[in-house]
């Protein structure tokens, strides 16, 4: 792909993050909170920047790219996309090169990490600003492109399949752009939906948004310093519970219901997967909490707290959401054990969450299963299936592939921030749960806790650990293989 096929998409790229800046700025307005003159200052930089990049290197005709070609735009796209988004926050929010890049990046990879402090103290446009970044992040900057590039002459599908979580994206219709749409347009109905319910609950608008902008994308960004638990209201908690587990699933999944196949979740082997790990795991931590004492068990009141901060946490980390309603490093260490589980195995392939997925380690235990059977009946020959059928050679590699780099990634990531004078405990739950996209882990890197304290190499490692586990790798990594510069 020519240079300036790469600048046009680069510079359209631009104008769609400037001008979701209209947002913030009518936030700032309604507030008249300060904010506005810097969030007016980046949205024209970020715009003419994208202009300068796109009006000149227009193509004449499609541009059809080589998978190599969609890879580079979709890691180029992203880093593109964290420094543009960080620009808010050095204007309006004081923050160094470094921190402005940490939020930004944990914003757009929906990873909720943050380096705030007292985060209450920001300007509500630019509290706008943070959780809109989960928002658009959530189903991807270039999907997001997508509704606008085919339009202007870009061929789009290798985009979406460079971006799209999981071993088979697919498409919800035929064309792209309508595909693009499709998903917009779910992702919407979502957010209204939850918007509104959360209105009705006793939230305020501007905080309704904010929450449904970041439960929606999986993502974790707060307007309060406590998160969730600054809403102890049984009725806020489950309606975001709900909607983090729908965020969960496999948008076609929402898609095929939606056009009346009512049966759709129920042919889901990973949907049905993900339930019975939610079920077991709730169920287990719920009654190691009664069990311990870690909550008053004195009545039904009691027991629906202990459910619901049970149900909870584990939701929220297994989607790779983030949010906070307990803070759960004082609970039992088996239950700790689960929620490392699931920070490891995150949410449904082709949904906003990050993670392993389920899918994945379906069939990764599914192939132990196979490995120990043929230990039994050598000259066996025994597929892994699942109710879509046999699971393709190719696809069964790539994920044992995926599942090596993300242990390796990540390993490597915690002996990165030990070598920073990190303990171990925290220097390997913060590479886990910034490759997991989830936020918060353990140690120092808690639940009550943040990043800000950390050096600014770590800060580093860290921001590259998160676009590499939003991407999964490939995206970034092929651009370091010798192979991909030559022709």
């Amino acid at each position: 792909m020519h240079v300036r096929s790469l600048c046009f998409v680069l510079g359209v790229l631009l104008l769609c993050i400037g001008a979701s800046f209209l947002l913030p700025v009518a936030v700032s307005l309604w507030f008249k909170d300060g904010s506005t003159g810097s969030l007016l200052i980046s949205m024209a930089g970020i715009c003419a920047a994208g202009l300068i990049l796109a009006l000149p290197n227009r193509p004449s005709r499609e541009v059809q790219m080589a998978p190599r070609h969609a890879f580079a735009v979709v890691g180029l796209s992203w880093l593109v996309a964290c420094f543009a988004g960080g620009v808010p926050y050095i204007l309006g929010g004081g923050m160094s090169l470094t921190d402005a890049f940490f939020e930004s990046v944990s914003g757009f990879t929906t990873t909720g990490a943050t380096i705030l402090a007292d985060i209450e103290a920001l300007p509500r446009g630019i509290l706008m600003w943070r959780s809109l970044t989960h928002w658009l992040g959530g189903l991807g900057i270039i999907v997001l492109s997508l509704i606008v590039l085919p339009l202007l002459g870009v061929g789009g599908m290798q985009l979406y399949r460079a971006e799209a979580s999981g071993p088979n994206p697919g498409k919800l219709t035929p064309r792209m752009r309508d595909t693009a749409l499709t998903l917009w347009k779910i992702y919407l109905l979502l957010t209204a939906l939850e918007t509104v319910l959360l209105m009705l609950a006793g939230m305020d608008w501007f905080d309704a948004l904010n929450h449904s902008f970041s439960t929606l994308a999986t993502g974790g960004f707060s307007t309060r310093n406590a998160s969730i638990a600054a809403y102890p209201s049984p009725a806020i908690q489950w309606i975001i519970i709900v909607f983090m587990f729908l965020a969960g699933m496999r948008f076609s999944l929402h898609y095929a219901f939606l056009k009346g196949n009512v049966r759709a979740y129920g042919s889901s082997t990973e949907l049905l997967a993900y339930v019975w790990i939610l079920l077991i795991c709730s169920v287990i931590v719920s009654v190691l909490l009664a069990v311990r004492g870690t909550f008053p068990l004195e009545g039904p009141a009691d027991l629906e707290r202990i459910v619901r901060a049970s149900v909870f946490q584990l939701v929220s980390l297994c989607t790779t959401t983030g949010f906070i309603s307990e803070n759960y490093v004082n609970w039992p260490s088996l239950a700790l054990a689960f929620i490392l589980l699931l920070t490891l195995l995150g949410g449904c392939t082709g949904s906003t969450a990050g993670g392993l997925k389920i899918m994945r380690a379906v069939v990764l235990l599914r192939a132990a299963y196979g490995e120990l059977f043929r230990q039994l009946h050598p000259r066996a020959v025994r597929n892994i299936k699942l109710k879509s059928g046999p699971v393709p050679s190719e696809v069964l590699s790539g994920i044992f592939n995926f599942f090596i780099l993300y242990v390796l990634v990540t390993l490597a990531g915690a002996f990165a921030l030990a070598a920073q004078e990190i303990d171990l405990a925290t220097a390997f739950t913060a590479s886990l749960t910034c490759i997991s996209n989830v936020g918060p882990g353990l140690g120092k890197v808690g639940p009550v806790d943040n990043f800000g304290w950390m050096p600014a190499f770590s800060k580093w490692v860290l921001s590259l650990i998160m676009l590499l586990g939003r991407l999964e790798f490939y995206a970034l990594l092929i651009m370091l293989v010798p192979e991909f510069w030559k022709k």
